[in-house]
């Protein structure tokens, strides 16, 4: 395990801010996704792996870009489907 350990508050809705030096050092950025789980007693976070999101930073010809997210949409959209409410 790394060196870097904080200690941060929960709030009342029981979120957390990570604090910045964490961020800096694995690649946090605003709207990142993260995966969040637990393994014995310890919250475990990482960075989601790129999503066809990041092509909005590239330079993608005209087209490109809205049919990878409407394919990415409708994806996120049938997995909900099988997920429990």
């Amino acid at each position: 395990m790394n060196s870097d350990v904080e200690i941060v508050d929960v709030d009342e809705k029981r979120t957390i801010a990570l604090p910045f030096d964490i961020c800096e050092k694995i690649g946090i950025h605003p709207h990142d996704k993260l995966v969040l789980g637990v393994k014995d007693d310890t919250l475990v976070l990482t960075k989601q792996k790129r999503s066809v999101f990041d092509l909005q930073r590239k330079q993608v010809s005209e087209g490109t870009l809205k049919k990878a997210l409407v394919f990415e949409q409708a994806m996120d959209q049938a997995g909900k489907k099988d997920m429990p409410v």
